[in-house]
This record gives structure tokens, C-alpha cells and sequence, in this order.
């Protein structure tokens, strides 16, 4: 994909500011951020954009997509984003190449046009999109030697996620820069391989099991790249409200709009694909982390409907319908997933999953559903878990 050099009359719009005045701007933004002044900071942004500053497009963009410093405004973020990549800004053209993998603000999913966007930026030096196009490789020895090579550039330019994947590589020399269009020519997005045929475990409730869903080359770059994003794990409390409980002892990092890159999307089609469901009924993505003796006591994935408390959830999101849950990584004792009620211990080898259906074939929640996630007695366990709800999901909660 050609994109055109950067607009010099940009700065001649409406309300804006010179560059020299604009970079000052930005800066004083950044200042303003880390004291905590979002709305301060906001407003520089806002100026510093106005003059052609791209950092601050981007920027903004970012803050859109989370809300900082004013509402979720997804539909503007893209807006912004699209018009700093237009302007050759390359994280701006990777985010970019992000959102239309997501679909966000009404976008189609068009993933050559993503892919064109990843090169360009990889070939640019922006980091992050050469490390997604060497996840984007097969998991297959002939294309080792190109991951390899993606990886160490990525990693080389200071890329966190392509620096704890290269020290799990063989020591090598600096290689030459890639051919781009033989990179092109092998990708390969994980939602279009063939699905893995389901193996029944119970009939009613419908549990099966999905061997070799993710390949184990996606199960380190999901554990990799959620690994900052971990924190305490959370249960609806009796009031509704999102709380740290005893009955949950592990850690979770969901990946969300801004944190779901082009192959995590990828990945998130596959599963919803796995289960049968639109993917715009999906929740995001989360990983789940269980060391030793941490666990989930049985409970239900479904939504209660008698309790007052989940009445506005069920009204705005729906109900939870199905589950999928894929192991990551071997090397820990224990760790299953049982479901008491039916008789059922499950544990996955790396990249496989197990899904189930919450409700009856009627509608009604299936308490037989009961499952507990089992601490590991040694090592660490990492699981990946999608839900799926009976209707399509809002943009900043998928």
C-alpha cells in the first residue's frame, strides 16, 4: 500500500498552531499527563494536533479509544488514526491496521488491506508490526528461519514482547533485512486455517474438545504479550459490581480494543469461529494465570437472571451462551478443569481447547455447566478463555 508524503498544509487549518509552537505544545501535554492533569493535557494535545504534530494525533487517537480525558469516542479514534497514517506516522499505521482487523466504528474487516499496512510499516522499521508478521508465519519448519529473522530485527529495535522471544532463540549473527514480498507471500491469518474437528466429552451440556486450536508459537506470543496487563482476577459480586473474591485466587489481562493487536484479532475469529457464534458477540479475549495453589472454586459462566443485581447487564450485553478455553503451556502438575457435576476432569496439551454450551436447548441457564479451575500443585499455568454472549457486544468490551 503507497501512502502520500506527509501533508505540509496541515498546519493551515482552521484553529492551528506552527509546528515549532505545536511541538512545544505536545510536550507541555506530556508534561501535564504524568502530573495528572488529563484534562490539561488533553487540551495541549488537542492544539499540538491542530498544528500537524503526529505524535499528538496519535496520541489522541489512543486516548479516544480509551476514554481518557473525555468519553469513548471510537468512531473519532479511528478518524484520527487514519488521517496520522495517511500522514506516514508508523504506529499510527499499525493501530490503524488494528482497528480494521477489529471492525471498529463500522469498518469492514479487510485483512489484506490489513496485511498491506503491517508491511509498509515493517518496512518502515516500526517494530511491533514486523514481530506480528513473524507470528503471522505457519507454524511449519520451513518458515522457522524467517520467524527467527522478524524476531531478531523486532527485538533489536526494542520491540519488549520480540526481546523475550529472542532469548528463547539460538544465538545467531545480525541477518540481512527481510524480503518483505516473500514475507508477504507466506502469512497466514490463524481465523482462515481449518478448524480442528470437535471431540464430544458430554452430549448434554454440550462439552467438547478442540485439539491443537492455537499452534504453541501463538500460545507464548499471547502469554508474552499479556504478561504486563496481568492483575487480580474479578467475579460479578452479589450487588453486580466487578470485585476481587476468595473464590478466584487467580490473575487475568483481558485484551481489549487497544490491546488486541492485528494477530491477537486473528486469534479471537478463530475461537469465536470454534464456537460457532458471531464474533461480535464475543467478550475480548483474557488470559488467565494460576500459580501454585491459586484456583477458581465451581461456579456458572452464565448470567444469573433471578438476581435483581444482573438485571441491567443482561438488558445491555445478554446473556453468556457459550465458553472456550485453551491451554497455553505445559510444565505444571495438576491444573485441570473440572466439572463436578457431570464427572469431568479436562487438561489440555499446549494450544488445546475445550468448549462448552451455559445454556439448555430451550434458553434457560444449565447449572450441570458448574466448573472449577483447578490449582496447579507445581509450575504456573496459563489458560486463554473467551465468552460469547446471545447478542453483538459494544466496541469497548470486545
Amino acid at each position: 500500500m503507497t501512502r502520500p508524503h506527509p501533508d505540509t498544509s496541515a498546519a493551515t487549518v482552521a484553529g492551528s498552531v506552527d509546528h515549532a509552537l505545536a511541538a512545544r505544545l505536545f510536550a507541555e501535554a506530556q508534561a501535564h499527563a504524568r502530573a495528572g492533569d488529563v484534562g490539561a493535557a488533553r487540551q495541549r494535545l488537542v492544539q499540538a494536533a491542530q498544528g500537524g504534530h503526529l505524535p499528538a494525533q496519535w496520541q489522541l487517537g489512543l486516548w479516544d479509544l480509551i476514554g481518557l480525558g473525555a468519553a469513548v469516542d471510537v468512531p473519532a479514534a479511528v478518524a484520527r488514526l487514519r488521517d496520522a497514517a495517511g500522514r506516514g506516522h508508523l504506529p499510527a499505521v499499525v493501530l490503524q491496521a488494528q482497528l480494521v482487523a477489529a471492525g471498529a466504528a463500522g469498518m469492514r474487516r479487510d485483512f489484506p488491506q490489513v496485511l498491506a499496512l503491517l508491511l509498509e510499516a515493517a518496512r518502515g522499521g516500526e517494530p511491533s508490526a514486523t514481530l506480528q508478521l513473524a507470528m503471522l508465519l505457519p507454524d511449519a519448519p520451513e518458515h522457522a528461519e524467517m520467524r527467527s529473522a522478524l524476531i531478531r530485527v523486532a527485538a533489536a529495535a526494542g520491540q519488549p514482547t520480540a526481546r523475550l522471544l529472542a532469548e528463547r532463540l539460538p544465538p545467531a549473527p545480525p541477518g540481512p533485512l527481510p524480503d518483505w514480498e516473500a514475507v508477504r507471500s507466506r502469512v497466514a491469518w490463524p481465523h482462515e486455517r481449518p478448524l480442528p474437528p470437535a471431540q464430544p466429552r458430554s452430549e448434554q451440556p454440550r462439552v467438547v474438545a478442540l485439539p491443537g486450536l492455537l499452534s504453541p508459537h501463538e500460545c507464548v506470543y499471547l502469554a508474552l504479550k499479556a504478561l504486563p496487563l496481568l492483575r487480580p482476577a474479578r467475579i460479578v459480586g452479589r450487588d453486580g459490581a466487578s470485585v476481587v473474591d476468595p473464590i478466584r485466587t487467580n490473575e487475568a489481562a483481558k485484551f481489549g480494543l487497544l490491546e488486541a493487536d492485528a494477530v491477537v484479532r486473528s486469534l479471537d475469529l478463530r475461537v469465536a469461529a470454534a464456537l460457532g457464534h458471531p464474533a461480535e458477540h464475543g467478550e475480548g479475549l483474557a488470559l488467565l494465570r494460576y500459580q501454585v495453589g491459586q484456583q477458581y472454586l465451581p461456579h456458572c459462566d452464565w448470567i444469573d437472571p433471578q438476581r435483581e443485581a444482573n438485571r441491567d447487564d443482561l438488558e445491555r450485553r445478554g446473556q453468556r451462551v457459550a465458553t472456550c478455553v485453551v491451554y497455553l503451556n505445559d510444565g505444571f502438575e495438576g491444573g485441570s478443569t473440572g466439572f463436578p457435576k457431570l464427572g469431568l476432569e479436562l487438561r489440555g496439551g499446549v494450544g488445546d481447547a475445550f468448549a462448552w454450551d451455559n445454556l439448555r436447548p430451550d434458553g434457560s441457564v444449565e447449572p450441570l455447566t458448574l466448573h472449577t479451575g483447578r490449582p496447579p500443585t507445581s509450575g504456573m499455568k496459563y489458560l486463554l478463555s473467551k465468552w460469547m454472549r446471545d447478542r453483538p457486544q459494544a466496541e469497548d468490551e470486545t
